[in-house]
């Protein structure tokens, strides 16, 4: 077992963004935006799964806007290409598949 706590520092900085755990199977990522801050366009080779904390955010994956809150949970398959821009501020986890 291991417990992670991962901290807010909204309030210090603008945007974060780093990995909280490398595991064999998975890094975990955390990404915290203030509103309007955005994150250009890219992709990633793994699998990856999306989960917001706390927030709304909207990512465009391959020209299609997709808005998620608190209660929603987003695949993306490897190379899918994406961005994504903070409506309010946000607290998002990243699992990337290995």
């Amino acid at each position: 077992m291991q417990k992670l706590q991962i901290a807010s520092v909204l309030a210090e900085q603008a945007k974060k963004m780093g990995k909280v755990l490398e595991h064999e199977q998975f890094d975990l990522l955390n990404v915290q935006l203030r509103a309007g801050e955005e994150i250009p366009a890219h992709s990633i080779n793994n699998t990856s799964i999306i989960i917001v904390r706390k927030g709304d955010v909207v990512f465009n994956v391959e020209g299609e806007d997709v808005s998620l809150t608190a209660e929603d949970v987003l695949l993306f398959d490897p190379n899918e290409k994406h961005s994504l821009k903070a409506i309010t501020e946000v607290d998002i986890l990243i699992v990337k598949l290995k």
